[in-house]
């Protein structure tokens, strides 16, 4: 019979065993997810952490075995608040028959009260299963970004384009070929919110990631700079991509410039590097929505990992303020 609990010091580690379990048995389709997650006491710990930092959660329990746990925290965002569910403190038994109907439970328990306080949209990120896909989009989420990796290599570089590793003298160029990003994100199929950032403020942006370990490389053609990737070593969603491994952050390609092999050399170099500098993968987040980032990234061959889900409740639920 199906149950649900809290999410507190009396069910979180049997929670924690089930992120791990369902990790584990992820690897098996997904190598390149991070082994760390394969062990109980760390999801314990991530589980913990979450708690600490202001997340609710939920346990569901069948016959007295957790068959899923959902956490929920509420974060500020550019576009308002809005409630993250974080790969690390959501899972559901790779086993489960009907992921849907122990999600709608969970989400029932977890989202009426922020709902109430005005928030309108829920992102979640999970593992790449297709029953755990089916159910969220059973429950109204649809695919928002997509996380992928492939293993750092060494790559030959393109004859034509020159990619060079930029610093703080760069960061004006850095700057411009950033802001080519946000405008071709914002235009169809995409349409993703208008961010409302000077060429000042992207420039401060990237200082603080170059002055965080960021790695920008810059390409150019016959000297004309036409390409940027960023490389972090922070992940958004470790559970999914490994902190500490280089991740693919801000990318662009000036307009003229497509279709001219620059974001293939730009990749080339990252993985290059990233092998040069002793990493195991390479990752990379994408909006499947892009019609020219996901078939770029999955031919150059990233292989997705999991998922960011997005819901948007409508405003008549919410409380007026």
């Amino acid at each position: 019979m199906l149950s649900i609990c809290a999410l507190d010091d009396s069910t979180i580690e049997a929670a924690g065993a089930l992120v791990a379990h369902e990790h584990t048995w992820a690897r098996r389709l997904h190598p390149g997810l991070p082994e760390i997650y394969t062990r109980a006491a760390v999801c314990t710990s991530a589980l913990q952490q979450l708690r600490a930092t202001g997340s609710t959660g939920a346990v569901a329990f069948d016959d007295g075995c957790a068959l899923a746990v959902m956490t929920l925290v509420v974060r500020a965002g550019r576009d308002g608040r809005h409630a993250r569910l974080p790969a690390e403190g959501f899972a559901v038994a790779p086993t489960c028959e009907d992921p849907t109907t122990v999600l709608a439970r969970l989400y029932a328990e977890l989202a009426p009260q922020v709902v109430a306080g005005g928030v309108r949209q829920f992102f979640v990120d999970h593992i790449a299963l297709p029953p755990l896909a089916e159910g969220l989009a059973n429950l109204g989420f649809g695919r928002h970004h997509v996380y992928a990796v492939q293993p750092a290599a060494p790559r030959p570089s393109a004859t034509h384009v020159q990619v060079r590793i930029g610093g703080r003298d760069d960061l004006a160029t850095i700057a411009r070929l950033a802001f080519v990003e946000f405008r071709h994100r914002s235009t169809p199929p995409i349409y993703a919110p208008t961010v409302h950032l000077t060429l000042e403020e992207i420039l401060e942006a990237h200082r603080t990631l170059q002055s965080h370990g960021a790695t920008h490389f810059i390409a150019a053609i016959d000297g004309d700079d036409v390409g940027l990737l960023t490389l972090e070593l922070t992940s958004p969603a470790p559970r999914l991509c490994a902190a500490g491994q280089p991740y693919i952050g801000p990318t662009a390609t000036h307009p003229d410039a497509r279709g001219k092999g620059v974001a293939g050399a730009l990749v080339d170099a990252a993985l290059t590097w990233g092998h040069g500098h002793g990493y195991a993968w390479v990752a990379v987040d994408f909006e499947p929505a892009n019609p020219l980032s996901r078939p770029f990234w999955l031919g150059r061959g990233f292989a997705p990992l999991g998922y960011s889900a997005l819901r948007s409740i409508h405003a008549s639920h919410q409380s007026p303020h």
